[in-house]
């Protein structure tokens, strides 16, 4: 399955978040039997609130292990134009979401499952997921 990661998946590993042990789970699934993807945006904010954390180092290093198993989905010119138009409050939210179509997501994997009702991807979180 092709799953789109909402960034706070990922925060919610790195930084020991509650919703840990199940994005930890769900990522452990993203080497076998599901492919991650990620937005190219998630990886720039990625290494800016890890390096605020720690270090450069620790960034980079985070950034190199989730490349080793998550995908960064190509988008253009089109997809931050057509994120404008999506009915989401949340223009970063509207940005996963326009990359969720772009890479042609089964599912997108999110924390705020509210914010992405609205879309023809259906949006759920990794307990909901997992569960299927």
């Amino acid at each position: 399955m092709r799953l789109l990661l909402d960034i706070n998946i990922i925060l919610d590993v790195i930084f020991q978040r509650p919703g840990e042990a199940a994005s930890s789970v769900l990522i452990a699934t993203c080497s076998q039997q599901n492919q991650a993807w990620l937005a190219w945006h998630s990886i720039a904010t990625l290494s800016y609130l890890i390096e605020r954390q720690q270090n450069a180092q620790a960034a980079r290093l985070a950034i190199t292990e989730l490349l080793a198993w998550a995908n960064v989905a190509a988008t253009s010119h089109s997809d931050a134009l057509q994120a404008l138009q999506l009915p989401m409050a949340d223009f970063e939210d509207s940005l996963q979401a326009s990359t969720a179509m772009a890479c042609g997501a089964s599912y997108i994997i999110t924390r705020n499952v509210r914010d992405f009702a609205a879309l023809p991807i259906p949006a759920l979180t990794p307990e909901k997921y997992l569960a299927l």
